[in-house]
């Protein structure tokens, strides 16, 4: 049963199995699988919309539910009304909306502008740019993944795509520009093997990279592996982000946006020698090759100390992510603490590593109860039956 309250982080953290909580006809329900499910029960235009949204792991939120609301409220007010928002807006081709966005975003410390500026540049323009905005339909979206799949693209690059699209829209919508934007189905992407380095292969690689040629490795690899931070992230720290005596980093560009990083002590006394006498603007990753000042990426550098450190399965600076995820749950830290620690959206991102340490002290646990006692294994033998 439902219970009313507000729809808070901390009030949905608390759900057990089974309870939901709504608040102005939005409901978030707490699976049996732990999963949360998003869903709308209003009423417009004297008729019952009782919709499910999404699932919290497949990347819904509150504002998809929020989005379906005022597409009905907006279609209730264009059959009354004939509203379909200013001639200007509606005039708007889909190229022109991306241009203003971009810029809106660069005046307004908008995050992960380049990346949004390429997918909106090479291929949301192409196949959609001359739709008109406020017409834009999820059967567009649907011929726009079709067209997608058949270059090749995968469903998490569409996925993303369909995220910068409906940031943009959402934007257009907060800026009264948009009366509602179109829901825009997500693709189901496949469960990707978690792959995370052993405590054994973390030190090797760490040996590799204070041998290898870079000085930019050793400090890579200690960053990342000790606080789990996004390879973009890591790349843009100055030494002013480095706060000793709190043990904080203080991130500035993420895909999480504005946010503290905690560190390990011995992550902080690496960086304290690190920075010592260092300018605080300096980047801890500079490169003087580079236009911004810093190493666009690490992938080759930190390829080659995989490589030296001899480890076989596929590892990438992301992998640097999950490995610091899943320490920490083999450490005991519960899936909230682990979110805000590497700044995931949602709390099924981070129950992923809760989930997998569960399992694995599962196993144990079972092993030392079989093993506890000693068992003496004995043939079974058939007792034959005379006639």
């Amino acid at each position: 049963m439902a219970a009313f309250a507000k729809l808070t982080r901390p009030a949905m953290r608390g759900l057990k199995l089974g309870q939901t909580i709504s608040e102005h006809g939005i409901a978030y329900t707490r699976l049996a699988t732990g999963d949360g499910r998003w869903a709308i029960n209003v009423m417009v235009n004297r008729r019952r919309h009782h919709q499910v949204i999404g699932l919290e792991s497949e990347g819904y939120t509150r504002t998809q539910a929020e989005d379906v609301i005022a597409t009905l409220k907006a279609g209730k007010r264009t059959a009354a009304h004939g509203v379909q928002g200013s001639r200007q807006t509606a005039a708007l081709t889909l190229s022109q909306a991306a241009d203003d966005y971009l810029a809106y975003l660069r005046t307004h410390d908008g995050r992960d502008i380049a990346t949004k500026e390429m997918r909106f540049r090479e291929h949301l323009k192409p196949h959609l740019g001359r739709r008109a905005i406020a017409k834009l339909t999820d059967d567009d979206w649907l011929a726009y993944v079709d067209a997608r799949k058949k270059e090749g693209a995968s469903t998490s690059t569409i996925n993303r795509e369909r995220s910068a699209l409906l940031h943009m829209l959402n934007t257009m919508r907060r800026r009264k520009m948009l009366n509602a934007a179109p829901l825009l189905a997500r693709q189901k992407e496949p469960q990707g093997k978690l792959v995370y380095l052993t405590p054994e292969e973390s030190q090797s690689l760490l040996r590799a990279a204070e041998r290898d040629q870079s000085l930019l490795a050793h400090p890579f690899i200690m960053v990342t592996l000790y606080t789990g931070l996004r390879h973009s992230a890591a790349l843009n720290l100055r030494a002013r982000d480095v706060d000793v005596a709190r043990r904080i980093l203080w991130i500035g560009h993420d895909k999480a946006g504005r946010r503290e990083q905690p560190m390990p002590q011995i992550l902080a006394s690496y960086l304290d020698q690190l920075t010592a006498g260092m300018d605080p603007d300096a980047y801890l990753f500079a490169s003087q090759r580079a236009k911004s000042g810093r190493a666009y990426q690490m992938n080759s550098i930190f390829a080659r100390c995989v490589e030296r450190a001899g480890i076989a399965k596929h590892v990438t600076p992301h992998t640097m992510r999950h490995t610091a995820a899943t320490n920490a749950a083999h450490a005991g830290l519960d899936a909230a603490t682990i979110q805000a620690m590497g700044g995931w959206k949602t709390r099924a991102m981070a129950e992923r590593y809760t989930h997998a340490a569960s399992m694995r002290d599962a196993m144990d646990a079972l092993q030392g109860r079989l093993t506890s006692r000693r068992v003496t294994p004995k043939l079974q033998r058939r007792t034959r039956r005379t006639a």
